[in-house]
């Protein structure tokens, strides 16, 4: 697994989907640098650097669901990659739904890509396991401005 901090923000607002999905990465092997966030109003405030955000440093990985309370996933996106200082962080977008118009909005906005949640727990650790050994280990990702 990669020897340089690794950060993950995860945007996910139903608590038992946050926590499997942290403890995925855990077991995946990342056991620090992952945050948490349950809307797009508080991850827009993290990611921006405001209020109590004010020293947070930017993630290198950006796990987003796209239906959120306060501010929806789609216009959080949006903000990122209209963000000159944020718009070179991945976004992977998770969603239950299986909508194509949203899949298309994601890629417009240009999401790096967007997964299905499944109900299938081995499944979707698997999906942690290879996204983590992906984004943190086979690509070469910008350095963050922190």
């Amino acid at each position: 697994m990669p020897s340089k901090p690794f950060e993950i923000l995860v945007v996910e607002n139903n608590p038992a989907d946050a926590r499997l999905t942290v403890e995925a990465f855990k077991e995946a092997g990342l056991h620090k640098g992952i945050l948490q966030l349950p809307d797009g109003d508080q991850a827009l405030a993290y990611l921006r650097r405001q209020g109590e955000y004010s020293k947070a440093s930017l993630p290198h990985l950006i796990f987003l669901d796209l239906h959120l309370p306060k501010i929806p996933g789609l216009v959080v996106l949006a903000e990122i990659k209209e963000n000159p200082a944020l718009k070179i962080i991945p976004v992977v977008v998770i969603s239950g739904s299986h909508d194509p118009g949203e899949v298309r909005k994601a890629y417009e906005l240009h999401a790096s890509c967007f997964i299905y949640k499944s109900a299938d727990l081995h499944e979707f650790l698997s999906f942690i396991r290879c996204c983590y050994e992906f984004w943190a280990t086979v690509v070469t990702l910008p350095a963050v401005e922190n």
